[in-house]
């Protein structure tokens, strides 16, 4: 059996305009939040609870309590419920959107789920005011993760279980924005597009083969879904985004003290220990950027007469100051690169997974002033994860590649390890 997944908004239904209007506004009236930045596709996680506790760690500097979710979920449904009973139009479905549900629940060998970035309340509300019946087929919403690729991983589960399946043959997300292509990709999933225009350039773009403008002519949608493809990821790095914000690492660690799972990965403690390794001497004064929770910190200490170890999370550093509390040669600040960058000099420039969370641009930027600040003969050591994630500006090659670029003349490469899933890199200021 195969397995349709269905985005809801700009997918099923015509309601992002008046779903933007009133996410926005439910803030200002409960909150008093306004000036929200509405170009959903900066957001870490272009999710409403993503979004959400973003904007909290923006504006408030912390998460947002149980009832104060609840409060903004409940206003913007209300919201919701206004637009459309003041005009009716303002709630469409995608053009064959109905009847193709029909035909495809009476088709063999397909199963149907919908994984949406919005909440469960909200969907509802949009999918009842333009008739779409989904009855009980496996949904699931940004109540179940902050992520589109937990949520599209919980429809995916809810499917099995309900379709008495192990796993499916093929499965095919079904989405409009360029995050849903994204998420496609991060999952390594089949992807169809729904746009036209100006939007069905940008999913061109970002490596989409198969796109249709509606769901009128129920064959040509069936054929899109058997000849669906995995979005190519060459040409999703062509996608523009920012580096990304503080208020990202704070919602993350605000929700999970331990996201990565620093503390109890075997890969991560593997990574560590070559990373340690391949340090060859110890040092006088050594700078870490982005020590998270500290557990790599605390190992790299023991190398180092000082060192400086900066974050932009709040959050994370308290961990980490507690856990090297022991380790007089620590210190620590909450610093952001480029914009910000250490007066002293160093003879150790530690930069573990955290390149690929700056644009090309703060790259750039940020090279400098490590160069700046390192001093000749002193060492800069490079590790970065270096498969795809949907929510990084770059991937971990092309941080690297951007240092292998400053040798001969500012750079002398020392050591190069390439694993499974990592990369280390040595490098020595001339």
């Amino acid at each position: 059996m195969k397995l349709a997944i269905f985005d809801i908004d700009g997918t099923l239904t015509k309601t992002n305009d008046v779903d933007s209007q009133c996410f926005v506004k439910a803030f200002a009236l409960e909150f008093g939040i306004k000036d929200i930045n509405t170009n959903w596709a900066s957001y870490g996680h272009t999710t409403d609870s993503g979004i959400t506790l973003q904007i909290f760690q923006e504006f408030l500097g912390r998460i947002p309590e149980e009832s104060e979710l609840s409060r903004l979920q409940h206003r913007f449904v209300d919201l919701l419920q206004e637009c459309y009973t003041a005009d009716n139009t303002l709630f469409a479905e995608v053009p064959g959107a109905a009847v193709m549900l029909r035909q495809l629940r009476e088709t063999e060998n397909w199963a149907i789920a919908f994984a949406t970035g919005g909440w469960c309340a909200s969907a509802s509300m949009k999918l009842d005011s333009v008739k779409l019946d989904v009855g009980q087929l496996p949904t699931a919403s940004a109540d179940d993760g902050i992520s589109r690729e937990d949520i599209v991983k919980t429809a995916i589960s809810r499917a099995k279980a309900l379709y008495a399946e192990s796993d499916f043959e093929k499965i095919v997300c079904i989405g409009d924005g360029i995050w849903d292509v994204l998420t496609a990709v991060q999952l390594q999933l089949d992807f169809v597009g729904v746009a036209s225009g100006e939007q069905k350039i940008i999913l061109q773009d970002a490596g989409v083969e198969q796109i249709i403008e509606d769901f009128v002519n129920f064959d040509d949608f069936l054929q899109a879904l058997n000849t669906a493809s995995i979005p190519k990821p060459k040409k999703l790095l062509e996608v523009e985004k920012r580096s990304l914000p503080p208020s990202y690492f704070e919602a993350l660690y605000g929700t999970n003290p331990d996201p990565w799972k620093f503390e109890t990965s075997e890969y991560e403690a593997k990574k560590y220990a070559a990373t340690i390794a391949a340090l060859p001497k110890r040092y006088k004064s050594a700078f870490e950027i982005g020590g998270s929770i500290g557990v790599l910190t605390e190992k790299l200490a023991s190398k180092c007469d000082s060192l400086l170890s900066i974050e932009v999370s709040k959050l994370a550093q308290e961990k980490a100051i507690k856990r090297c509390q022991h380790l007089k040669q620590v210190r620590f600040k909450i610093m952001r690169l480029p914009e910000q960058y250490p007066e002293e000099m160093f003879d150790l420039v530690l930069v573990s997974e955290v390149g690929y969370y700056w644009c090309w641009e703060d790259l750039q930027k940020a090279k400098q002033c490590i160069l700046e600040h390192l001093e000749p003969g002193g060492h800069l050591l490079l590790v970065h994860w270096t498969e795809y994630a949907r929510d990084y500006p770059l991937n971990g090659d092309q941080v690297h590649d951007s240092f292998i670029e400053l040798i001969p003349n500012k750079l002398r490469h020392l050591k190069g390890q390439r694993e499974e899933q990592y990369r280390l890199d040595l490098f020595e200021r001339v």
